[in-house]
C-alpha cells in the first residue's frame, strides 16, 4: 500500500531504528508526544502491547496528523498517508507494528517478562484473642501468623506467544496465549493469564473471546509499580480493591475473567472504551454467577482520567468472607449484587508522574434470615509519585488507603470498627538497559485490630496483624 519499510539489524534498542528517528525528530521533520501503552496486565513505559511487541508508543506529529509507532525494541515510525515509513526487525524476529493504516501482514511473536526476588516478610501486633472486634470479622488469636523468614517468589513472570493475521481490508485476527510460570519453582499452567483469539480494525475496534482482565482493572491504577506489581506485595489491589475480613478472592474487583467477550474502541478524539462479559458457567434455577465490566479513558496531553464500573452477579463477595453463622453463599434462595466504581487521574510533568484514584466498593444479597449479612460499603484511595530522575535511576511512592466503611444485618446489628487498613511502599530500580534492571521495594501495610488486608503471598496474617515486606530482585523482558 506504498508503505517503505527497512530491516533493521539486530542490534537491540540502540540500532538503527531508534538512530534513524532520533535524526528525523533532530531535523524538526517530527515531533515526539509520548503515550503509554494499554498493557495487558500494567500500563507503564516499555510495557507488552498485544500486537505490537514491546517499547515505548509514541505519537509522531506529521503535517497530516498523528500516527503512532513503537520505539524502544529496534522500532519507530514517522511519516503520513502512504508514503509513511514502517521499520522493523528482520522477518525472524516478527517484531513490527502498522502506523500508517494499513494491516501489517501475518505476524507472530514470542514475548515475555522475568522478575524474581528475594523477600524478607514479617509480622507484628496481631489483635489480643479477647479484645472486641467489628461484627463480620474474624476471631482474634493474638497470637502473629507471619513467620520472619528468606523467601523467593517469581510474582506474575510469564512467556507469551501471540500474533495476527490480515483477512481483509483494514481487517486481522489477532490471538495470544499467556502463561505464568514460577521461575523459582514449579507450578505453571498454560495460557493461565490474558488468552484470547479477536477480530480488529483501525475504524470500529477489536472483539475478543478468551480469558482477559477486566476493563475495570485495566483502567485504573495506570502506573505500575516500577514494572514488577503484578502479582507482587506492592500490587496496590490488596487494599484497594478487596475487603479488609476474610482470605477468599470473591470480594475481588481486580480479576481476570474466563469465559469472556470483550469489546474494546478506537481512540477516537483521546477517548477510547472497553465492555466485557464473562460468566461462571455455574447456572442454577435460582443464580447465575457473571460479571460485567467496562471503562472509559480520556488522554490530552500530560492528562489522562479513567472512569470504571464492575457489577459481579451471585459472586458472594461479603458471603464468603464473613464468620459461616452470617453468610448467605450456601442458600439457593439467596442472590447478591456486588459493584464498584473508580476514577482515577494521571498528570505528567517532566520526569515526574502523579496519580490518583478512588474506588467505592458495595456488596449487596436479599437474605431473610435473622443475623445474615446483607450488605458491606466501603470506599479506597490511593496516590502515586513516580519519577525517573536519569537514564538509569527511577523512584516511585505509593500510598493506599481503605476505610472501614458500613455494614447491615437482618433485624442485628452490624459494626465495621477497625476493619480499615492502608499500605505505604517505595522502591529504586537500576536500569542496564530498558529491558533490564535490578530493584529494591518495601511495603508497610498496616491492618486495623478487625482488619486481615493480606500483600503475603505464601502466609496468611492474624485479625490485626501488620505486614512489612522487603525484597530486591532482578527483571529482564524480552
Amino acid at each position: 500500500a506504498g508503505v517503505r519499510r527497512l530491516t533493521v539489524d539486530d542490534g537491540g534498542p540502540a540500532g538503527r531504528a531508534r538512530r534513524w528517528m532520533q535524526s528525523r525528530v533532530r531535523s524538526g521533520e517530527c515531533k515526539v508526544k509520548q503515550r503509554k501503552t494499554r498493557s495487558s496486565d500494567k500500563h507503564e513505559e516499555g510495557a507488552e502491547h498485544p500486537g505490537l511487541g514491546q517499547g515505548r508508543l509514541e505519537g509522531l506529529m506529521t503535517a497530516s496528523g498523528v500516527r503512532w509507532g513503537v520505539v524502544g525494541l529496534g522500532m519507530a515510525a514517522c511519516g503520513s498517508g502512504p508514503q509513511a515509513v514502517e521499520v522493523a526487525k528482520p522477518p525472524a524476529t516478527a517484531r513490527m507494528v502498522a502506523v500508517t493504516g494499513a494491516v501489517v501482514p501475518n505476524v507472530v511473536e514470542l514475548y515475555g517478562k522475568v522478575y524474581p526476588e528475594l523477600i524478607r516478610p514479617s509480622g507484628s501486633g496481631a489483635t489480643d484473642a479477647n479484645a472486641a472486634v467489628a461484627t463480620i470479622a474474624g476471631k482474634p488469636t493474638g497470637v502473629d501468623n507471619i513467620i520472619d523468614r528468606t523467601e523467593m517468589s517469581s510474582s506474575n513472570t510469564r512467556v507469551g506467544v501471540r500474533g495476527q493475521e490480515k483477512v481483509g481490508h483494514d481487517l486481522k485476527a489477532i490471538f495470544q496465549l499467556e502463561t505464568q510460570f514460577q521461575v523459582d519453582d514449579l507450578g505453571t499452567k498454560f495460557a493461565g493469564r490474558n488468552s484470547f483469539v479477536g477480530l480488529s480494525g483501525r475504524n470500529w475496534g477489536t472483539v475478543k473471546l478468551g480469558r482477559m482482565d477486566t476493563p475495570f482493572k485495566r483502567y485504573g491504577n495506570d502506573v505500575s509499580f516500577l514494572g514488577v506489581g503484578s502479582g507482587n506485595f506492592v500490587s496496590a489491589s490488596s487494599v484497594l480493591r478487596k475487603t479488609g475480613f476474610g482470605t477468599n478472592s470473591a470480594s475481588s474487583f481486580h480479576l481476570r475473567r474466563p469465559n469472556a467477550v470483550q469489546y474494546e474502541s478506537p481512540v477516537w478524539g483521546g477517548v477510547d472504551f472497553a465492555v466485557q462479559y464473562s460468566t461462571d458457567e455455574a447456572d442454577t434455577a435460582t443464580r447465575k454467577p457473571h460479571v460485567w465490566s467496562a471503562g472509559i479513558e480520556y488522554a490530552r496531553g500530560p492528562f489522562i482520567v479513567s472512569v470504571g464500573h464492575e457489577i459481579h452477579w451471585d459472586l458472594f463477595g461479603a458471603s464468603r468472607n464473613v464468620p459461616s453463622s452470617m453468610s448467605n453463599y450456601k442458600d439457593p434462595g439467596v442472590r447478591s449484587k456486588d459493584k464498584a466504581t473508580e476514577v482515577m487521574l494521571e498528570y505528567k510533568l517532566g520526569p515526574h508522574t502523579f496519580e490518583a484514584d478512588w474506588i467505592r466498593k458495595q456488596y449487596d444479597e436479599n437474605p431473610t434470615v435473622v443475623g445474615r449479612i446483607e450488605s458491606y460499603t466501603n470506599n479506597a484511595y490511593q496516590l502515586i509519585w513516580s519519577a525517573r530522575w536519569t537514564k538509569a535511576w527511577r523512584t516511585q511512592l505509593q500510598y493506599i488507603k481503605a476505610m472501614k466503611g458500613s455494614c447491615s444485618r437482618v433485624e442485628a446489628v452490624c459494626n465495621t470498627d477497625g476493619l480499615d487498613g492502608s499500605q505505604l511502599q517505595f522502591g529504586f530500580p537500576h536500569y542496564f538497559s530498558k529491558r533490564t534492571y535490578l530493584f529494591a521495594i518495601g511495603a508497610i501495610l498496616r491492618n486495623g485490630f478487625s482488619a486481615r488486608y493480606n500483600n503475603e503471598d505464601l502466609q496468611d496474617p492474624a485479625v490485626g496483624e501488620d505486614i512489612t515486606q522487603y525484597a530486591v530482585g532482578l527483571s529482564h523482558a524480552f
